[in-house]
């Protein structure tokens, strides 16, 4: 499965989880998070990244704590590849049939559902420029990584704190 398919699957099993555990549950599947039930006091803990085979301590990520909905990250600098010398990656832009315009490596959104979010971190990745208006417009909170390694939170994103005690 990929896209959209993955983050609906993990709405899915993570709400049939939490209904037959009777517990609250995350859910991953490829950079798609879905929670459903009760979380913990003060949430699930979950680091953010540019790639998701990162150790936790790598530079550059992120650990942000979520109680619901879901999380998803869309990027352009792990599956990247040439094409008669010309950098490639999986990220297409409808628009133009070819890979999205380089202006953000990484986008993470937090949304209502895993769906939404991969819906809105995908969007956000091809928008470029436009994407922190539109995200902050619908209040989606939202981690954007541009190329050069530079952060960008929108609309509450929610801030790196260490574990509640």
């Amino acid at each position: 499965l990929g896209a959209t398919a993955k983050a609906w699957c993990a709405d899915r099993a993570a709400q049939t989880a939490a209904e037959r555990a009777g517990c609250g549950v995350v859910v991953g599947l490829g950079g798609d998070l879905a929670c459903a039930g009760d979380p913990p006091e003060g949430g699930w803990p979950v680091r953010v990244a540019d790639d998701h085979r990162a150790a936790p301590d790598a530079p550059g990520g992120q650990t942000v704590w979520i109680s619901g909905g879901g999380l998803a990250s869309s990027g352009t600098s792990v599956r990247r590849w040439s094409r008669r010398g010309r950098p490639m990656h999986h990220v297409i832009d409808p628009s133009t049939s070819l890979p999205a315009a380089d202006c953000w490596r990484t986008a993470s959104v937090v949304a209502a559902s895993g769906a939404d979010a991969n819906i809105a971190s995908t969007a956000a990745t091809i928008m470029g420029r436009e994407a922190p208006a539109w995200l902050a417009a619908r209040q989606l909170p939202a981690r954007l990584v541009a190329v050069d390694g530079s952060t960008l939170e929108v609309a509450d994103w929610p801030a790196e704190v260490e574990a509640p005690c």
